[in-house]
């Protein structure tokens, strides 16, 4: 049970910061709030609440490297699923890992930043957002710095650091030939995921120009399968072609069995589920 002794309300990403740095015992940063009770222990002492520290938000930028959708920490994912801007093939991915995620509840009240912070659940987001290759601008005590969410996950000693906050998501667009897709499977429709999966390929005239494959819940983190991606790069856009995809993704990873399904479920499911979103992205595209 949690016995907090503080609730610190921050008006800014930098003012967030200095209170979890500065607060007495261990805190934690909170927005929607369907975290604190599987992360929080008995002695977390206080909690930074980021309602009103201006980060809910879901904009377009033009920048010197074309058009980014920036997405602030705390929008919740029901909003960031309404955007107009998820209705691109391009973006496909993001909107159907948005639209599965949980309850109409837990989406009402869960944050973007919260579910890519939180991806040990495994949670949705990370697969899509690694498969558009994003990255995650990050406040600190020594300011604002932008990393590739796929070094946010595998660098993470690194990249983030005590009191760090995950403050915005951006998302590379001018992509006019990229498609999308996001496949999941677990116990329930609402449950947790066994095994998720985010493809993002690019096809010209039958042959695959690129791709990106992200999968979560059979690694310690969200990851992006290279070997898959460098396979499929100059392929024929065929069902053959997926499903080696995925036999590749099946043979590389070790995941952990645990009371959802065994290791060996879930090695054959990302399998299934690397073809499948490859497939129906490649459709799209």
């Amino acid at each position: 049970m949690l016995d907090l002794t503080n609730l610190y309300r921050p008006k800014s990403a930098e003012e967030a910061v200095r209170a979890l740095l500065e607060g007495e015992g261990t805190g934690l940063y909170v927005a929607g709030g369907t975290i604190v009770v599987p992360t929080g222990s008995p002695s977390l002492d206080y909690l930074v609440d980021l309602t009103d520290a201006g980060l809910d938000y879901v904009e377009v930028e033009d920048t010197s490297d074309g058009r980014v959708l920036a997405i602030g920490a705390t929008t919740r994912i029901a909003d960031l699923s309404l955007s107009p801007e998820l209705a691109s093939p391009a973006l496909r991915a993001l909107f159907e890992a948005t639209t599965d995620l949980g309850t109409h509840t837990v989406r009402n009240r869960a944050t973007v930043g919260g579910n890519l912070y939180a991806a040990h659940f495994p949670s949705d987001l990370p697969p899509a957002f690694l498969a558009l290759g994003a990255s995650v601008r990050l406040q600190g005590v020594d300011g604002p710095r932008e990393v590739s969410l796929e070094d946010f996950y595998a660098r993470r000693s690194e990249v983030y650091r005590r009191g760090d906050l995950i403050v915005e998501v951006r998302v590379p667009g001018g992509h006019e030939d990229l498609a999308s897709a996001f496949e999941k499977t677990g116990r329930t429709r609402v449950d947790v995921a066994i095994v998720n999966c985010a493809a993002a390929v690019t096809v010209s005239g039958g042959t695959i120009e690129a791709a990106r494959v992200a999968l979560n819940g059979v690694s310690a983190i969200p990851f992006v399968a290279a070997d898959a991606g460098a396979y499929l790069t100059g392929k024929s856009s065929t069902e053959d072609v997926f499903r080696e995809a995925g036999r590749l993704v099946s043979a590389s990873v070790s995941p952990r069995g645990d009371h959802r399904a065994s290791a060996d479920y879930r090695r054959k499911v990302a399998g299934v589920m690397t073809a499948r979103a490859l497939s129906r992205a490649a459709g799209g595209a």
